[in-house]
């Protein structure tokens, strides 16, 4: 994987500016137009600020990894999600990765440059999956048509919406599997997998696998397509699909920055914290600080430093260990075949140990990923989707995604989660939609004030 060194997100409109009133002077320094490739690095690390932060973020707070103790995260924590908190993720995910990834589609399809139309769909495909996992209908179809006057975009369903991200993984497997094209290669301005067309490949089959398991509760034959798109996805660590930051200030890690900016905002939440330390995991010490006072020898602060807070940590899309963990519980739920999930499971806690720690504990691998001995396939998913919560700390939604399938891990609802718009005080099943769309497109809304415990298609 190719590490990224520069980049800048500078995705704003480029003017022509005239050096004096006579309109036909313009300023020949600067560009009328910019070729795909060139938008490419911005439109990568959009989408990995946008998953890697707020994502990151709305995940750990509702799944007792983070505990929110400040303002606008002690609200999310307690299942007190505003509308106007939602603008930020909506606006990062549609105008600053949406957005210039499309163009990139765009300009890339008219060059004719396969390869980088294939990787840009791709990353549009996880970026509406992101989106609908938390609002549901979202707009797509109609979105990005600003330039034909179109300022208010209607809504596909959420099943809509999945039935499209399989298209577009499909198209892109397709395009990847052809020629390049006569436009510009994909290249070193890929700076997620340098234009390894094979690697781009795998992860689609893998983002299939993954959105095939999440309609595992209205599919009966989800598990069975997710076994089948896996095996072509990623065989090994070296191909998650996942976007690696910089070490210099204007290329920081989403998670590095908040712990600089508004770190005293979180925490890790004791759930989580006491989970790593009972279990004695070997990730307790690349996922907690250090601390000499505390008797478990590390304390909740969130402070850099840690595996995903690194001003260089990578954010994960999707990886060789969720591939086991996806094929373990299909193999489980699916076919009824505790050996082979066994198996999957052992090599899904080895594929994360070895990331995170560079190392495999064969002692906690076997005894982590026994399900033989438990009475039955209950018993046994929920280990599977237990130690899948440890290992995808910090994955985007995916915790968040598998407790609403699955119903684990068994986590407690903080106390007073209770509000006007989650009057159960459960866990919440959904966001509210932001206020922008609230004041600008109201009329296209499906609903505007949602209860957090509506359940989206796949989640009846």
């Amino acid at each position: 994987m190719k590490k990224l060194h520069k980049f800048s997100i500078i995705l704003s409109v480029i003017v022509l500016v005239s050096c004096d009133f006579d309109d036909t002077n313009i300023n020949p320094a600067l560009p009328s137009d910019v070729s795909a490739q060139a938008i490419v690095p911005a439109a990568q690390a959009g989408l990995a600020f946008a998953i890697g932060g707020e994502a990151v973020r709305i995940n750990g707070l509702f799944m007792q990894q983070f505990q929110g103790i400040n303002a606008q995260q002690f609200d999310n924590y307690k299942y007190l999600v505003k509308s106007s908190d939602m603008d930020g993720i909506w606006r990062r995910l549609y105008q600053s990765s949406l957005n210039p990834l499309v163009t990139v589609f765009r300009k890339a399809d008219d060059d004719g440059s396969n390869h980088t139309v294939a990787m840009s769909k791709i990353l549009i495909a996880l970026g509406i999956g992101h989106l609908a996992d938390m609002f549901g209908d979202v707009p797509y179809t109609d979105a990005w048509q600003g330039l034909e006057s179109n300022f208010f975009p209607t809504y596909d369903s959420q099943e809509q919406i999945y039935a499209t991200i399989h298209s577009l993984l499909d198209e892109s497997i397709a395009l990847l599997e052809g020629p390049a094209g006569d436009g510009i290669p994909l290249g070193g301005e890929d700076v997620m997998y340098a234009g390894d067309v094979s690697a781009w490949t795998s992860a689609a089959y893998t983002l299939k696998a993954k959105y095939y398991l999440h309609t595992s509760k209205i599919n009966e034959q989800a598990y069975a397509l997710a076994l089948e798109a896996l095996e072509k996805g990623i065989s090994s660590n070296g191909g998650d699909l996942q976007f690696v930051f910089g070490s210099s200030n204007n290329e920081a890690n989403p998670q590095y920055q908040f712990t600089q900016d508004r770190g005293g905002n979180i925490n890790i939440d004791p759930y989580f914290f006491n989970l790593l330390i009972d279990l004695d995991d070997p990730r307790k010490g690349a996922f907690l600080n250090p601390s000499a006072a505390a008797p478990s020898g590390f304390n909740t602060n969130f402070n850099s430093g840690t595996f995903y807070t690194k001003i260089n940590s990578p954010v994960i899309y999707t990886s060789y260990a969720e591939a086991k963990f996806i094929e373990a519980e299909a193999l489980l739920m699916g076919q009824g075949d505790v050996s082979g999930a066994e198996a999957a499971l052992a090599e899904a806690i080895a594929a994360s140990l070895q990331k995170i720690v560079g190392n495999v504990d064969q002692a906690y691998m076997d005894t982590h990923s026994d399900l033989a001995s438990l009475s039955d396939s209950e018993a046994q998913l929920e280990k599977i989707i237990g130690q899948k919560y440890i290992a995808l700390y910090s994955h985007g939604l995916e915790n968040w995604t598998d407790y609403r399938r699955t119903g684990y891990p068994s986590i407690t609802p903080v106390e007073d989660g209770n509000n006007a718009f989650n009057n159960n005080g459960e866990v919440p099943r959904r966001l509210p939609y932001p206020q922008t769309e609230i004041d600008l497109n109201e009329g296209n809304i499906p609903i505007v004030s949602p209860d957090f415990q509506d359940r989206f298609w796949w989640d009846l």
